[in-house]
């Protein structure tokens, strides 16, 4: 992570937005930070009664977003608030980051915890089914069919998932054409919500940037101001309009991107070696854990930009909830 951090600062020397670098690398630096201060410190002070407060902040939040999508936001109208479906999606990913500590928790620590779990998971879905992030819905299944693979297939559920991250990153660069080969017209127009169509031609453009400057990148977070920058100029013309977007809504291509084969390789490090410390962990937990890196994996690849401080933020929190849970798992056993 330290070596990660050190390239994005060094990328900023050849960044054409330094401005916009230097605030990027704080918005997500200063959440991962926190979050490691408050992993090593945090855990053991957290008690059975706030995981409840947790569960219960779950499922308020979870009927407020319901309430809201299925009265067209009818308050948040009247109260001339910002009133688009879409700003629950970042609360809804969230709770889908929270879920997996709560899950284990629940399994780990209570009575009849399968049943608990799995009514907390029915919420979960109805909440984002009724939600307009598709990502979620993508996230969730993954993490749904995960947990079970964990618990009677570790060694293959490991190495799907060391694979899979594997080949994420040695595709991205190239997952815009591959993708406008497979997708047919036909798939485009069932996935029209989820705007597959228009993630396409995003990943296609951004893929030519990344020939550009394939091994240093353009530095840190220049994605917002792509299409400003000397290298857009360089993209086929029918190309261009895209990197107006602001991310390439794919956490690996944008980390390709902007910080090259270099960031890339340190980031597929980092998984590698997340997976190998996940694998040591309690049996329970290191289920939990995997279902959570499987339910953020495919968020990350298909949904935000890999620099907001409100996803970091999402993560730290449920590893740190994760860690409580474990705690308990443990005191559970002994």
């Amino acid at each position: 992570m330290l070596a990660f951090f050190g390239w994005s600062l060094l990328s900023i020397g050849w960044s054409e937005f330094k401005s916009v670098s230097l605030f990027s690398l704080g918005e997500v630096w200063l959440p991962i930070a926190a979050a490691l201060i408050l992993a090593l410190t945090l855990p053991k002070h957290l008690t059975r009664q706030m995981f409840w407060l947790l569960a219960g902040a779950f499922v308020l939040s979870g009927i407020i977003i319901v309430m809201e999508l299925r009265t067209g936001l009818a308050l948040r109208r009247a109260i001339r608030m910002r009133a688009d479906p879409f700003i629950f999606n970042r609360p809804v990913l969230t709770l889908l980051m929270l879920a997996m500590p709560l899950t284990a928790w629940l399994l780990g620590d209570q009575r009849r915890g399968a049943v608990w779990s799995l009514a907390l998971l029915l919420f979960l879905t109805a909440v984002v089914i009724q939600s307009e992030s598709d990502a979620a819905v993508l996230g969730l299944a993954i993490a749904c069919l995960t947990f079970p693979m964990a618990w009677f297939v570790p060694r293959v559920t490991f190495g799907l998932a060391a694979f899979a991250f594997l080949v994420a990153f040695c595709a991205s660069p190239l997952i815009g054409p591959i993708a406008a080969r497979l997708i047919t017209p036909a798939m485009h127009e069932k996935m029209a919500s989820g705007h597959s169509k228009e993630r396409v031609e995003l990943w296609q453009s951004f893929g030519f940037v990344v020939r550009e400057k394939p091994i240093l990148g353009s530095g840190f977070a220049t994605s917002p101001r792509m299409a400003q920058t000397t290298i857009a100029k360089k993209v086929p013309v029918e190309h261009q309009r895209m990197l107006n977007i602001g991310h390439p809504h794919n956490a690996a291509l944008q980390i390709w991107v902007e910080l090259g084969a270099i960031g890339a390789a340190i980031a597929v490090l980092i998984v590698f070696l997340t997976l190998r410390m996940v694998w040591q962990l309690p049996h329970l937990t290191r289920c939990a854990s995997m279902a959570l890196i499987a339910g953020a994996g495919p968020v990350a690849l298909v949904g935000h930009g890999a620099w907001q401080g409100w996803w970091a933020a999402s993560l730290g929190a449920a590893i740190i909830w994760m860690q409580a849970a474990s705690r308990f798992q443990t005191e559970t056993e002994s």
